[in-house]
């Protein structure tokens, strides 16, 4: 699939459904949205896939949320990461669990509250209905200076 010719792997559209967002409060920037994604979750700055966040300077919003492209996860988590060193802005990033246990991941050397959530969630899936649970289950990162977890009900 392409868009305005840019290559979309369909594989990467998993659209967080907005009960997880509204769990964390407002936000006033996503790099990796859809105009569609962005107004219903009342987020006025973002970019999509064709804006290209990850050419954007980060630091001047104050709340971030990122729900990554999962070919590109390792982008957005190291911009993400310069970002708060420099602004130390709120940056919350949804992931799969499993990552984590990366040696990608475990090399950025990230700190952050981790939010595990009491279930799976169901993503909406190429803007096409709800998709069934991942075979994974996902984490939230709130990037900070330490290490710390929190379950969470949704």
């Amino acid at each position: 699939m392409s868009i305005n010719g840019i290559g979309i792997n369909t594989g990467d559209e998993y659209y967080t459904p907005k009960y997880v967002v509204d769990y964390f409060g407002k936000f006033d920037y996503d790099p990796a949205t859809t105009k569609e994604k962005a107004h219903e979750f009342g987020i006025i700055y973002f970019d999509t896939i064709i804006t290209d966040g990850l050419n954007k300077d980060w630091t001047v919003f104050k709340r971030i949320w990122i729900n990554p492209p999962f070919t590109r996860k390792l982008e957005f988590i190291r911009k993400a990461k310069a970002t708060y060193d420099i602004a130390k802005n709120d940056i919350y990033i949804l992931l799969p669990i499993g990552y984590l246990t990366t040696k990608q991941f475990y090399d950025i050397g990230i700190k952050a509250k981790l939010y595990i959530p009491n279930k799976r969630i169901n993503f909406n899936f190429c803007g096409i209905g709800t998709k069934n649970s991942p075979s994974m289950g996902s984490v939230i990162l709130h990037i900070q200076d330490i290490n710390e977890i929190e379950y969470i009900h949704f």
